[in-house]
Parts: structure tokens; C-alpha cells; sequence
């Protein structure tokens, strides 16, 4: 267990297992939601969700679809930790991250209360991502946090510097990582595909003013297996080491320094 930084600049973190589908989760969500509730997540919402699904015939153009999912959510008191279940997936959400072993821990007591529920068969999918939200103070700037190869070329093209954007995707053995830097003056922000809802955020991202740069490392193991907790442990704690030495490469030890004040 490392030493954490003082000040990390991370706003929020995501786990997320997918496992075989489990067409009658309702049936199985009064057990679900006592035990999440005996946990100390007693927060609860059911959500209907529609995404659209494109269907492609022989020499015709793709048809839209829209198909409805339905998703629980089970929150803790403080609306710092989200659990998001639907009938292939159980993503934590959590804007009070600590250190990886205790966030680790809390995923895995959920998605254990899930499997003892209704006995998962596999997964095909786990992942680990983090947000952090770097921020320069007064007299700083955003390029002595982060190294050059991420800056972009606002500084090269004159005038008042609007948005960068840099992305890049690296397979390291069997995990994949997506990695993201998003540098814009604004207040924060999240990615499309996140929704964090009435989560609570800690108040020095939501009010800093200025120029940030969102850094989104997004890393994830693909492939069915059977179903096991220590498995899926053992994937997080490598996806975790991975996303760990990106952050290290995207960020200067300038704003290391200034993380640990």
C-alpha cells in the first residue's frame, strides 16, 4: 500500500464487472437491495435507461432501434459511493476514492451481494477508470503539471487557447488501457458516457475557475471467465498498476509536488 498524495486530483473513480445476463434481476432485487441497505448503502433509485441499437439487413441502410434497460442504484448516506446494477453489469462509482485497496474492497462486497443473490456464471468484461481534474493556481500553468507530449498545440497557433484534446490506446499484456487529456477553461466535466446524478463532489473541483485539464485513464481486461471474486481482485489490482504508471508518465514532478502539499 503506497502513501498517498495529500491533495490527489481525483474526482472520481469507477469499477465495473459485466457477467452473463441476467434476465430476471427484479426478481432477485428485494434480496439485492436489503443487503446493499445492510452494507450501508442505503440510498435507492430505479432508473429506465434507452439506448438505440442499430440493425443492419442486406442492402439496406441500418435501422435505429431504441431498446429500454432498467438499472438500480444503491447509494451510501453521504452520496460519495454509487452502485449502478443492471442485468449484465455492477459499476461503483465513487467521488471519495481514498486508496485503491479500500475502493477495491467496497467493489468487491458489491458485487459479491450481487453473485450471492443470483449465482453469477462468468464475466467478460472487467475495468478500472479515474478522472482527475488537475488544476493550477494563481501564477501557475496548466504546462508545468503535465508533460509536453499531451499539451497540444495551442501554444503554437496563437490566440486565446479554447480546448486540447489528446488520446491514446496501448495494450500492455492482457489489459487495455484508453487513455485521455482534455485540457479546456471551464468548470468541470464529465465524459458523455458518465452520468454521476446527485453524487456529491468535493467542493475544490466544482469551484475552481480557470484554465484544467481532465486526465480520464480508462483501462479494462476483455474475455469470459468463469466466475470468481479473487479473479476479478487480481484484474483490478493489474489494471490498477497500469493506470498508476500512466498517471505518473502524463503528469510532471512538478504537480507531484504541489498534489502532496
Amino acid at each position: 500500500m503506497g502513501t498517498p498524495l495529500k491533495n490527489p486530483p481525483v474526482y472520481l473513480t469507477l469499477a465495473q464487472v459485466r457477467f452473463n445476463p441476467i434476465l430476471k434481476l427484479s426478481d432477485f432485487l428485494p434480496s439485492i437491495q436489503e443487503s446493499f441497505r445492510q452494507a450501508e448503502y442505503p440510498d435507492f433509485d430505479r432508473q429506465h435507461t434507452i439506448s438505440i441499437q442499430l440493425t443492419a439487413q442486406e442492402g439496406q441502410p441500418p435501422t435505429p432501434n431504441p431498446i429500454q434497460r432498467e438499472r438500480f442504484q444503491f447509494g451510501n448516506v453521504e452520496k460519495t459511493h454509487t452502485f449502478i446494477l443492471d442485468g449484465q453489469s455492477i459499476t461503483l462509482q465513487s467521488t471519495n476514492y481514498g486508496q485503491f485497496e479500500t475502493f477495491s474492497a467496497c467493489f468487491l462486497q458489491g458485487l459479491s451481494i450481487v453473485h450471492d443473490a443470483v449465482n453469477l456464471a462468468f464475466t467478460e468484461r472487467v475495468g478500472l477508470r479515474y478522472l482527475d481534474r488537475v488544476m493550477p493556481q494563481t501564477g501557475e500553468t496548466i504546462e508545468q503539471y503535465l508533460v509536453e507530449q499531451v499539451h497540444g498545440l495551442n501554444s503554437r497557433l496563437g490566440g486565446r487557447p479554447l480546448y486540447a484534446y489528446t488520446e491514446a490506446m496501448n495494450e500492455i499484456g492482457n489489459i487495455k488501457l484508453l487513455s485521455r487529456v482534455a485540457i479546456q477553461d471551464g468548470p468541470l466535466a464529465f465524459p458523455p458516457d458518465i452520468q454521476p446524478g446527485s453524487m456529491r463532489i468535493m467542493e475544490r473541483f466544482v469551484s475552481h475557475v480557470g484554465i484544467s485539464a481532465i486526465l480520464d485513464n480508462d483501462g479494462f481486461v476483455e474475455g469470459r471467465e468463469a466466475f470468481s471474486t479473487t479473479a476479478v481482485a487480481d484484474h483490478l489490482d493489474a489494471i490498477h498498476k497500469v493506470i498508476g504508471t500512466a498517471f505518473k508518465t502524463t503528469a510532471t514532478p512538478y504537480a507531484f509536488a504541489a498534489w502532496d502539499k
